[in-house]
């Protein structure tokens, strides 16, 4: 604005000045006149302030199923909403929060640009550089010597809310969260760090492994010597941009890498011979042919180990979500944008991606700037 500002009132000056010149009678070269020039007056080095929540996605399933057992109804809305017990038990204590640059592949936090959740699960970023173009991506708990923070699991669960049982804690992995931030205005708001913990999906994956013949564990599918990392999806039922529903009997195909579907039971519940297959949270994968999706949307895909010393930038696997049922009323099959995601290894991707209608919108939607989503 001050740099058209400047250059502009150069410009009336000169046009000023030769209107001057054509109504003299004795019309002489100017001496005075300034020529337009370019001055750059606009501030460099501006900077971002990134604000958001961590929550534990697992968790949060948790207390939704322990909220009203199915065919019941919980009496909360299944919102990502901060008013809730749902979400308040899910939340992630002093969750080490920084991001990765998509462009460079370096994180920031190396530059200072560090901050831990609080007893909330909020988070605030300051000094994030202000620009447009390659976005940055949320990461978690991936610092070296910093503790991954802790779930909340302690909110108040009273009327209309029933009882809800603790949900089973454990460590949290270095988790990057496939939302990309492109920071070309002053605030971003309302971003989601989301934490993968070793005692749910993960823990699912490394039993399915070990019951084939091959000992894993979960630190196991983060060591880039046995693996190129795990991507997992977590779809969602189309609705409210918060709300947080399984998108039932979905999958995702890949281009590469093995895809497990997953699934989940009350701990304990199983019988004996699929309780081998059960993490502490509830997740397994049942034996047996592969299911063809998830009753849960929930979908891991194990990598393969990339060559070491790493050559040249990580492969790209294009995945496309695909819905399997057909339903007018429910407008199924539901659709999902095709992703195309590099290889992380020695961390986990998580995507919980909100579905849509196979009928598109005809209600146009502009996300305000301070989502600082690309093209904005």
């Amino acid at each position: 604005m001050q740099r058209a500002l400047f250059v502009g009132t150069l410009l009336g000056a000169a046009l000023l000045n030769a209107g001057c010149q054509e109504s003299s009678n004795n019309p002489t070269a100017s001496t005075f006149t300034p020529r337009p020039t370019y001055e750059n007056r606009e501030p460099e080095g501006l900077t971002s302030r990134l604000n958001g929540f961590t929550v534990d996605p697992e968790a949060y399933f948790f207390n939704l199923a322990a909220c009203a057992p199915p065919p019941a109804q919980c009496p909360l809305p299944p919102l990502y909403a901060e008013f809730s017990p749902l979400l308040q038990r899910a939340v992630v204590q002093n969750a080490p929060i920084t991001l990765l640059d998509s462009a460079t592949g370096q994180v920031l936090a190396e530059s200072g640009v560090f901050a831990a959740s609080d007893a909330h699960g909020v988070w605030t970023l300051d000094k994030v550089p202000t620009r447009r173009g390659a976005p940055f991506f949320v990461l978690s708990s991936a610092l070296p010597g910093v503790p991954s923070g802790t779930l909340a699991n302690n909110a108040p669960a009273g009327p209309p809310l029933p009882p809800l049982p603790p949900v089973p804690e454990g460590n949290y992995v270095p988790t990057l969260t496939v939302r990309p931030v492109v920071p070309a205005h002053s605030a971003c708001v309302g971003l989601e760090a989301l934490q993968m913990s070793d005692k749910g999906i993960l823990e699912a994956v490394a039993k399915y492994l070990t019951t084939e013949g091959t000992l894993t564990t979960v630190a196991d599918l983060l060591n880039p010597a046995r693996f190129g990392g795990v991507t997992v999806f977590w779809l969602y039922r189309p609705g409210f941009p918060v709300f947080r529903v399984p998108a039932a009997n979905t999958t995702v195909v890949a281009s590469a890498g093995r895809v497990l579907n997953i699934e989940w039971a009350p701990p304990g519940a199983l019988p004996p011979p699929l309780a081998p297959f059960q993490s502490t949270r509830g997740f397994f994968i049942p034996p047996g042919p592969p299911a063809p999706n998830s009753s849960l949307g929930v979908v891991a895909v194990v990598h393969p180990p990339l060559p070491l010393p790493p050559m040249g930038p990580p492969p790209v696997v294009h995945y496309e979500a695909v819905d399997s049922t057909t339903s007018d009323p429910e407008g199924r099959p539901w659709v999902l944008q095709p992703l195309d995601l590099p290889v992380a290894p020695g961390s986990v991707t998580f995507a919980g991606l909100q579905m849509y209608s196979k009928t598109p919108s005809t209600t146009p939607s502009i996300p305000p700037p301070s989502t600082c989503l690309p093209g904005q």
